[in-house]
């Protein structure tokens, strides 16, 4: 267990306490704290009394127990600046750190010493968090257990049905249970929020998956029908291919380029022929006009007119011998003339004739020419449509194969969306499981759950310790509490009273005893002991000689018991017959608040 042990306070400038520090350290054993009001000697409060409780409160938190404005706790008379000082130990198993607390006012800071080194944060806020982590202090704890303020509050017993609770939850600790009860039913509503909207997400992803799923079905069912289609595409192509085919065969392919070869050899052999036709007609007409020449010579002879052909001389100077001669030679001439002409003319027959075969052949090769031509035409389109059913039967072939591989567009869809599907499932089992759990926790944390089975011990604790201190102090009357914290008060008659029916002295030592009983059962529950428990107006209540000497007998056993430093905080003079420790006496005077030796007050 962890022990915080307060060792001594310092106050400055804060309430009443003015430029002379006020110093109170706290030493084991029944400490009195009291004084006297020089300003109004006939009151024996508005002393300063309660300033050390507030200026230890005020060292941890910030704040003081009467939680005053910030501007009303510096002394208003000094001016000066609030200096608090408050050292204290933590003691583990392990180690003992000792630690030191400075604040002040105007301006506000607060410095934090650990073993002599600063651990002072970057801000306020910081280092009170340290501050109260190192202590393990809440307001709670701190004005249950250690600073305890008896006629300013108002009694437990007077409270009502819910502050009681409420009192009860935060003196133990249950409103922790109260404070995890919200958080996990806001974090239950925040994973219920999610798994709606998962639990909406997966039906409408089921939705789409379904859709997407017929819509695949309704692709498949079109293929098939396309396939149907395709093979009897592909049976029709087959069959028109093979009558294209069988057509071809009758087509036998010819050379082109062969056949004009050869009517160019033709055409150069008519062109031979004409020009040999075109050379004898022209030779035969050569030799027909001398031929014509000759025989108009021929007839001259022998006339004035005549001219030797030989000579050129007129004929007439020819004897008749040489005329004779000449006209033999003549009609020698003539002759072979005519038989030339005859050669000619038979050769000019013969190339015309050639000339005619030549044609004729040429006409034949045309014909031939234009024949297979037609014929290559035929078998080009034959072809031409032999490779577009061939090219038709890939693409078939292309879409068979798409058939027959069964995906669609929307395959991927599908898959994608039924792995997105999974995933929502799994977060939905995972909201399912966790709000299982929940409803476990909520169960356990609930007034039906673990805190009930608390709150039964702790009234056992409670009614035992209760009915301990209301012997102790001398008190006929019986209270015990139930589950709802409901008291049940049974006085000396054995009758049920309310706590309002009992004097003030009465209710004064039930008050006390709830003080006492829930202090023990706090100190119980913690994990951290305190050294310090301040009793404040303990003694200044409807007790009569008797009363104060049964309380300061149950004080100084716990202060022994508990090995504490216990003060108690009182104007009344007999109070400090009560304590076993210091007397500490402090004096109010032109509105300043000091201490002063016990001896000399």
């Amino acid at each position: 267990m962890k022990q915080v042990n307060f060792k001594r306070v310092a106050i400055q400038h804060f309430l009443s306490v003015g430029e002379e520090p006020v110093e109170v350290k706290f030493d084991r054993g029944l400490h009195v704290i009291t004084g006297e009001n020089k300003d109004k000697p006939d009151r024996r409060n508005a002393i300063g009394k309660s300033t050390v409780a507030d200026s230890i409160y005020f060292a941890i938190f910030g704040d003081t127990l009467r939680e005053l404005k910030k501007d009303l706790i510096p002394n208003n008379i000094t001016g000066g600046k609030t200096h608090v000082e408050l050292d204290f130990e933590v003691v583990t198993p392990s180690n003992t750190r000792n630690f030191k607390i400075v604040r002040h006012l105007n301006p506000s800071k607060v410095f934090l010493y650990e073993d002599g080194v600063d651990k002072t944060r970057d801000s306020i806020g910081n280092t009170n968090k340290y501050i109260c982590d190192m202590t393990s202090a809440t307001p709670s704890i701190f004005q249950n257990c250690v600073i305890m303020t008896v006629n300013n509050a108002v009694p437990f017993m007077a409270k009502n049905k819910i502050e009681k609770r409420k009192f009860i939850e935060d003196i133990f600790g249950l409103e922790v249970f109260s404070k995890m009860l919200t958080q996990i039913r806001t974090e239950y509503n925040d994973i219920k929020r999610e798994s709606d909207i998962e639990v909406t997400k997966m039906q409408e992803v089921k939705t789409t998956l379904g859709s997407y799923n017929n819509q695949r079905d309704s692709v498949i069912n079109r293929r098939q029908e396309k396939k149907k289609l395709y093979l009897e595409r592909r049976d029709n192509n087959t069959k028109d291919k093979k009558v294209l085919q069988e057509d071809l065969a009758t087509f036998v392919e010819g050379d082109t380029d062969a056949i004009k070869a050869k009517i160019d050899d033709l055409y150069i052999k008519r062109d031979t022929c004409e020009d040999k036709i075109s050379e004898y007609v022209g030779d035969i007409g050569e030799k027909k006009a001398e031929v014509t020449h000759t025989k108009s010579t021929y007839s001259k002879i022998g006339t004035d007119e005549a001219e030797c052909p030989v000579c050129l001389r007129p004929m007439a100077d020819h004897d008749v011998e040489h005329m004779e001669s000449e006209k033999e030679a003549l009609r020698v001439k003539m002759q072979t003339m005519v038989e030339d002409i005859k050669v000619v003319n038979a050769a000019l027959t013969n190339a015309k004739e050639i000339k005619t075969k030549v044609q004729a052949a040429i006409n034949g090769q045309t014909n031939k020419l234009s024949e297979v031509k037609l014929a290559n035409q035929k078998r080009a389109n034959i072809n031409q449509q032999i490779a577009q059913i061939n090219e038709w039967e890939k693409e078939l072939d292309i879409d068979l194969a798409a058939v027959e591989k069964g995906t669609t567009d929307f395959d991927d869809l599908i898959n994608e969306t039924g792995v997105r599907l999974k995933d929502i499932e799994k977060k939905v089992s995972k909201f399912k499981k966790e709000l299982a759990k929940l409803d476990i926790v909520k169960y356990v944390v609930s007034e039906e759950g673990v805190k009930s089975v608390i709150v039964n011990k702790l009234l056992e604790l409670l009614n035992s310790k209760l009915l301990h201190y209301l012997k102790k102090l001398d008190s006929n009357s019986i209270c015990i509490f139930n589950e709802y914290f409901e008291e049940e008060i049974i006085n000396e008659k054995n009758k049920i009273c309310s706590y309002f029916n009992f004097s003030g002295a009465e209710r004064k030592a039930m008050d006390l005893a709830c003080l006492f009983t829930f202090s023990d059962l706090r100190r119980m529950q913690g994990g951290v002991k305190y050294n310090l428990a301040i009793y404040d107006e303990l003694f200044d209540s409807s007790f009569d000689d008797k009363g104060l000497e049964l309380v300061t007998q149950i004080l100084q056993e716990r202060t022994e018991e508990l090995d504490e430093c216990s003060i108690v905080i009182s104007h009344r003079k007999e109070s400090i017959k009560a304590a076993t420790g210091d007397v500490i006496f402090l004096t109010k005077e032109n509105g300043i608040t000091k201490r002063v030796a016990f001896e000399e007050r």
